[in-house]
């Protein structure tokens, strides 16, 4: 059985550390789409709270997901 691996992403100015067996590139990826997305929406709606942002990305996302 493999390992899981970590791998090492920054999202909204915070570093995480992301378990799984998918390819580290490829977390780093999706990462760095939730990070361009969370920064694309706080400029838009001029919010800080970090919390704030996260739930309207996550709707953005989940819109996206939908429309496909």
């Amino acid at each position: 059985m493999e390992r899981s691996k970590s791998t090492r992403v920054q999202i909204f100015g915070s570093e995480y550390h992301v378990r799984g067996e998918a390819d580290p590139n490829y977390i780093r990826d999706l990462a760095a789409y939730v990070d361009s997305k969370m920064q694309e929406i706080a400029t838009e709606q001029s919010l800080v709270s970090s919390t704030k942002v996260a739930i309207l990305t996550a709707i953005h996302i989940a819109d996206e997901l939908y429309q496909e």
